[in-house]
């Protein structure tokens, strides 16, 4: 397993992906602006994280892209959507499940892909990486209440209906 890390990311992305059709497009729709914010935010970091060397990414997919560019096109992209799915509208619960997760990626997973050589800790610990999750999974859920209560909730309104056409003799 050591010699295919670009294998495994592929794998990553790709299984991520493939879950997408069963959120649903109106949950895909909906959950999009909360998931891309997010992702550009941490495609930011991702330039502050190797500026101060948080951490090396050892391997990445396509070689040319922002170092995180597997984790954001896959398991968070696809997680954030499914997680926002199943838990939007009750933020306790978001909370947790994101904790849950962030925990999840957080130790068990990072130290598999540090041993398989995708990348390594450096000057951010693991326990403030998982805080770090934890306050941009408060950013992401945050942009969508605005999102859901300035943006999609003006589009929703419908539009004042027209008057009928009408000839006055002016015309």
């Amino acid at each position: 397993m050591k010699k295919k890390p670009v294998l495994v990311l592929w794998i990553m992305v790709f299984s991520s992906i493939l879950t997408l059709p069963f959120l649903g497009w109106k949950h895909f729709k909906r959950f999009l602006p909360g998931t891309l914010f997010m992702s550009i935010l941490i495609a930011l970091e991702s330039i502050v994280a190797e500026k101060y060397k948080w951490w090396a990414i050892y391997k990445k997919i396509p070689p040319y892209f922002v170092n995180e560019f597997a984790f954001i096109v896959g398991p968070f992209f696809a997680g954030s959507l499914w997680i926002l799915r199943l838990t939007y509208g009750k933020i306790y619960l978001y909370f947790l499940l994101n904790a849950f997760v962030d925990a999840v990626f957080v130790y068990p997973f990072s130290a598999l892909f540090e041993h398989i050589g995708i990348f390594k800790m450096k000057k951010m610990s693991r326990h403030q990486l998982f805080g770090l999750f934890l306050i941009k999974s408060l950013l992401m859920y945050g942009f969508q209440a605005m999102w859901e209560k300035y943006v999609r909730k003006s589009s929703a309104k419908k539009p004042e209906q027209e008057r009928p056409y009408s000839m006055s003799p002016a015309e």
